[in-house]
Formats: C-alpha cells, structure tokens, sequence
C-alpha cells in the first residue's frame, strides 16, 4: 500500500512539473514591470505672480525657468510607494537636498538626500517632501520669510512637450536664470530707469 501511494506521488511530480514550468511566463507581474517605469515631466510651480518649471543644470545648480527647457525635463522614478527620485533627463544628475532645505543637482544617488514622499493633493498638484529631513522641495528664495509656504512648494506635473531635437539641442536665445537666492531674484535692480534720466 505505501510502495502504491509513492509510486502515485512520484508519477504525478513527473507528469505535473513540466506542465507547470510551461506555463511561466517571465516578467508577467504587472508590479514587476510598473517597478521600472520612469515618468519623464516638467514640474511648473507657481505663486500669484510668477510661474517657473524647475531645472538642474549641468553643473548641479537648480533654478527656475520661465519656459520649458532641455534642463526642465526631468525624470520621476518610484523606488518604494509613495516616494520617488527626480533626476535631470538633461544634465543625468539626480535632484537632492540637503539638511538645510537647499537643492542641488548630484551625479550619484544617496538615498538620504536624495529620495522624496510624493503627496499628491486635490488640486492637481504634487508636493516633493525630503524623506529623510522632512522639508519640501521649494524654489522659494531661502532667506524669505514664507520659504515653507505653499509658493513654490507645490509642483504640476506636466507632460513634455519639447520635441526629441529641441530636448538634445541647445537654447537658441539665451535662458535667463533666475538665482533664487540673491536679494534680487528677478534682475529688477538693472531693470529699472530712473525718471530723472528720461
């Protein structure tokens, strides 16, 4: 009786492994493959005056842009839910902060400075909060009373309109960047004509 009841596993381990190997289709989970999905973006930010798409240049500093240039395009990339890396599509250097809230473009990824919470809110727009210091990704100026106010601090994901030429090639008219952490982020200083000239 047991040689009987073997014989009837063995057969059946025989017959319904190869069965089973058959049917595996590799890379089949859906998670599996979300897991490696990179959503290519511009993130516009805004207050009541000013609208400007965040933007790392080649040498690592993170500006604002008035318009959508090869350095605004970036790339969001899900490491674990609800958090994200940023990383320039442009430039190749990976959005970070520091604990001080400052932000800067870096060739290698660590994650302490470099990963994000991504909170989607109900107006459409996505706050970045740093996951190991808890302050949010802001283009607001750093000496300004209302840094971590909702200016600047609120991003809207848009898709990438730049053609595949234009992302490659360079600005033809010279971009004006905005250094937000001078005492004179828009240039209004030089800007200005005094009356008496005129």
């Amino acid at each position: 009786m047991f040689f009987n009841q073997f014989s009837i596993m063995v057969f059946l381990l025989l017959v319904l492994m190869p069965c089973n190997q058959s049917f595996y289709i590799p890379d089949s989970n859906p998670l599996l493959a979300f897991g490696s999905q990179v959503r290519e973006t511009h993130l516009y930010t805004d207050n009541h005056r000013r609208g400007m798409y965040l933007q790392m240049a080649l040498d690592g500093q993170v500006s604002g842009s008035d318009i959508q240039t090869p350095y605004s395009v970036l790339e969001l990339k899900s490491v674990r839910t609800g958090e994200v890396v940023i990383r320039g599509h442009r430039s190749s250097l990976f959005l970070c902060m520091d604990s001080r809230g400052l932000l800067r473009g870096q060739s290698h990824y660590t994650e302490a400075d470099c990963t994000f919470r991504e909170l989607l809110l109900a107006d459409g727009y996505t706050r970045f909060i740093s996951s190991h210091y808890g302050l949010p990704v802001s283009l607001a100026p750093k000496h300004s009373q209302d840094w971590h106010a909702i200016s600047f601090t609120r991003f809207l994901p848009l898709r990438n309109t730049l053609s595949e030429a234009a992302a490659t090639a360079e600005p033809a008219v010279r971009q004006q960047y905005t250094n937000l952490d001078s005492h004179d982020p828009f240039g209004m200083e030089s800007a200005v004509i005094s009356p008496q000239v005129m």
